[in-house]
This record gives structure tokens, C-alpha cells and sequence, in this order.
């Protein structure tokens, strides 16, 4: 009638991880957070937009707002603030690429963790495929991250 548990499963505890471990489960989690960060810089963004357009309504009233949508917003105001120039909208487009691109990254980390390798770690990608992930790899995202944010905070 209970929960049967398979023994021969082996996993290991975060715990139990090498000190060498640290610096990677560290950059993990600060590519977590530096994406938190974005998504909040951007709401703030389109809030303050909005409040000097006249719009008081808060950004995601209800529900948190994908990047997605709030991505949507940011380019539609833009449009209405920059009629004739049109170089904020190939920015935003621009941005708009390097995000995805480091989303499909951020969605192999969290999703697809493996293990810590020597010098990585191995991720499986959505085709089931191993794949090894570097520090410096995860770190240059991480760094790529807060150049977007900051991009993004110009437009």
C-alpha cells in the first residue's frame, strides 16, 4: 500500500559534491539569477515607460509576464515613442536574438544537468544528447547576460 522506493537508483546529494564543485554550482546559479534580474530590469523599464507615456497601469497585474510578452510591449512603445527611427526597433531585434540564444543555453543547464565533469559539467539537450558544458562557457553567458541587460536598459 506504500511508496516503493527503487534502491539501486544512485544519486548523489548536493552535499556530496567536491569543493572543486563549488565554483560551478555557484556560476549556476548566478546564470539563474542574472535571467531574474533581466526580467525584472525589464518590467521596471516598461513600468517607467509607461508612467511617461501616461499610462499608469502596472506591468503583469495578475500574472508574471513572459519574456516573450513583455519583449512585445517593450517594442510596441518603442514604436510609439520612435515613429521615424527606426534604429531602436533593429536594436530591441537584435537583443531579442542574443536572448533566445542565451535562453536555449539557461534552458540546457536547468533542464538538462547532468553531472560535474573535470573542468564542466554534462547537460542532455531536448534530443537526448550529452553535452559539455565549460565554466568559461558558462561564464561568458552569464557575462553576455548582463551585456543584453544593459542593452536592453539603453533602448
Amino acid at each position: 500500500m506504500g511508496v516503493h522506493l527503487v534502491a539501486d537508483v544512485n544519486v548523489k546529494a548536493v552535499s556530496e559534491y567536491a569543493p572543486e564543485d563549488a565554483a560551478l554550482l555557484c556560476a549556476v546559479g548566478r546564470l539563474v539569477c542574472a535571467w531574474t534580474m533581466l526580467e525584472q530590469s525589464l518590467e521596471a523599464k516598461i513600468g517607467l515607460m509607461r508612467d511617461a507615456m501616461g499610462d499608469v497601469r502596472t506591468v503583469g497585474a495578475r500574472t508574471r509576464p513572459s519574456m516573450t510578452k513583455l519583449m512585445t510591449e517593450l517594442r510596441t512603445m518603442v514604436a510609439m515613442r520612435d515613429r521615424r527611427n527606426a534604429a531602436a526597433l533593429t536594436e530591441i531585434s537584435d537583443i531579442e536574438r542574443d536572448m533566445q540564444r542565451i535562453d536555449r543555453f539557461r534552458a540546457l543547464i536547468i533542464q538538462g544537468f547532468k553531472q560535474p565533469e573535470e573542468g564542466g559539467f554534462t547537460c542532455r539537450d531536448q534530443r537526448n544528447n550529452m553535452q559539455f558544458v565549460t565554466l568559461e562557457q558558462l561564464d561568458g553567458e552569464i557575462a553576455s547576460l548582463e551585456t543584453v541587460a544593459n542593452r536592453l536598459l539603453a533602448v
